[in-house]
């Protein structure tokens, strides 16, 4: 539980905020479980999101475009500095390990979708 300590903080601030916002600002008179549901809609893609981008960012997806940017970046510090020597790029174990993070972010993410589904449904 420790793993999801983080991802189920941030679903859970937005998925109350979402409900509280909806709850307050809907013209009609809903449900609170309509209003759960959005809420957990909205959290679980908020997630997802979140889950993807950080294992796109893990598998190496935006080294290419990042390349271009440290070379001009160290260009610029080695003439400030000439002895700048760059940081180490993260290491295999590390990848695995935030792909794994990645991975928790994006399985809370459909589950909260899923769950939305099913309130709705209910």
């Amino acid at each position: 539980m420790k793993n999801f300590r983080s991802i189920l903080i941030v679903w859970g601030i937005v998925t109350i905020a979402y409900t509280v916002w909806s709850n307050l600002s809907y013209y009609q008179d809903e449900t609170i479980g309509f209003h759960l549901s959005g809420g957990l809609f909205v959290a679980g893609i908020f997630v997802f999101a979140v889950g993807m981008f950080s294992h796109m960012g893990a598998t190496g997806l935006f080294d290419g475009f990042m390349y271009g940017f440290k070379r001009n970046r160290r260009a610029k510090l080695k003439e400030i500095d000439p002895d700048y020597e760059e940081d180490e790029e993260a290491s295999p174990e590390e990848r695995a390990d935030q792909r794994r993070s990645a991975w928790r972010w994006v399985y809370v993410g459909v589950a909260s979708v899923i769950l939305s589904y099913v309130i709705t449904l209910v």
